[in-house]
């Protein structure tokens, strides 16, 4: 298991919460970037089913991060994993997280 500090989590909760949020009630748009990234990310050498996840039985995890591929997949605000290894990220942010405080707010049902 990836060991993750609290420091970091806190450091980076908006962004988790918005995957998780974002996995819980699904938008179109968000589903189909998380289905090209989860595409990246099935090629990646990092990918993990559950080793390298922060947080037991979230997997498939990064192995980078640490991060649950589900809800870091749907989290537009993130990017990959690998930065972290100061690897070139697979792929970026769609949104700055200013701009998905205001999405998840404009777009509420």
């Amino acid at each position: 298991m990836k060991k993750i500090s609290l420091g970091k989590i806190w450091a980076n909760r908006k962004q988790i919460l918005e995957g998780v949020t974002n996995l819980a009630f699904k938008k179109q748009f968000v589903e189909d970037v998380a289905e090209f990234r989860m595409n990246i990310c099935k090629t990646c050498s990092h990918l993990s089913e559950s080793a390298k996840c922060a947080v037991p039985g979230t997997g498939p995890c990064c192995g980078a991060c640490g991060c649950s591929l589900a809800a870091k997949t749907r989290s537009l605000s993130s990017a990959c994993g690998a930065i972290e290894l100061n690897e070139d990220p697979r792929w970026l942010p769609v949104v700055s997280q200013k701009q998905e405080d205001n999405f998840g707010i404009e777009n509420e049902d």
